[in-house]
Parts: structure tokens; C-alpha cells; sequence
């Protein structure tokens, strides 16, 4: 059981899960390809070995740049509040009630209109929630709104 199961409170159901789009890794990717690229370089003998060990330090670098990109970052839509959870260490975690949010903006690139990622941004009022390169951001946009109606037609329903 993860973080945020862990932390749902009582009556509370998980509705979604936005994941960040593969293409934040497109640096420590290509960091890898020429790490692999030395290896087409002929060489013997002591130049081999620096092919070796430089290879080795791009994929070392490569990989800490991936999960750095990462960094744990979870964002997860329940029936009652918006979770925003960072950090594989070190935990942070920010979390937007619904009945506060008032409004929710996509951003979209060409790149990411094509390659279907963007940014969400879901405002209480005085605090901006800014959500990067999500993967479908129309999808969890309409559904965060969705749990916003529902919030309000239960709020006034009371």
C-alpha cells in the first residue's frame, strides 16, 4: 500500500491517477544513445578501456537525471481533494480540496498537442496549482471538473 492509500481519509475513493508523459525523459535519453554511440567508435586497448568508463559514467549520470526528473512525483484526483505528492526520499505533499478550486486552464505546445502531454493548472483562489507534462491533460482536467460539480451539488445539497 503506497503513499497516498495510505492517506485517503474516510469515504474517500481514488478516481485517478495522472501520470507525467515519457517525453520529460528525452534529455537522460539521449545522454544514454550517446553513451551507447561510443561504442561504434573503433578503438584497442587503452582507448577501449575510456570507452568503457566514460559509457559508464553517461549512463550513471543519465540514470540519476531520470530519477531526479521523476522525482516520485505522484498526482492523484479522489472524490474530495486533488494530491500532489513529490520526493523518493524526502516527502512533500500539497493537496487542493475540491470545494475550493475554482478553476482549471490547460497549456499545450505543439509538441505536446501532437505527442498528447501538457500542463494543468488548478486554482483555489488565491493559490495556483501548476501540474507538469501530464500525460492527457484533457482527460484528468475534465475529470478533476467533474469531481468539482459533484462537490458543489453535494456542498448544496446539505
Amino acid at each position: 500500500m503506497g503513499y497516498i492509500e495510505k492517506n485517503l481519509m474516510e469515504g474517500e475513493q481514488k478516481i485517478h491517477e495522472a501520470r507525467q508523459h515519457w517525453i520529460i525523459y528525452w534529455k537522460p535519453f539521449l545522454l544514454l544513445l550517446i553513451a551507447i554511440g561510443l561504442f561504434a567508435i573503433p578503438t584497442k586497448d587503452m582507448a577501449l578501456l575510456m570507452q568503457i568508463c566514460m559509457s559508464l559514467v553517461l549512463i550513471f549520470v543519465a540514470s540519476i537525471w531520470a530519477i531526479n526528473i521523476y522525482g516520485g512525483r505522484k498526482y492523484v484526483l479522489t472524490n474530495r481533494r486533488i494530491i500532489l505528492k513529490r520526493g523518493i526520499l524526502r516527502r512533500q505533499s500539497t493537496d487542493l480540496v475540491l470545494r475550493r478550486c475554482e478553476g482549471v486552464s490547460i497549456s499545450q505546445s505543439v509538441f505536446g498537442r501532437i505527442f498528447g502531454y501538457g500542463d494543468v493548472d488548478v486554482s483555489t483562489g488565491e493559490v495556483t496549482n501548476h501540474f507538469q507534462h501530464i500525460e492527457n491533460p484533457v482527460r484528468f482536467s475534465t475529470l478533476i471538473n467533474q469531481q468539482i460539480a459533484q462537490n458543489v451539488v453535494t456542498a448544496t445539497d446539505l
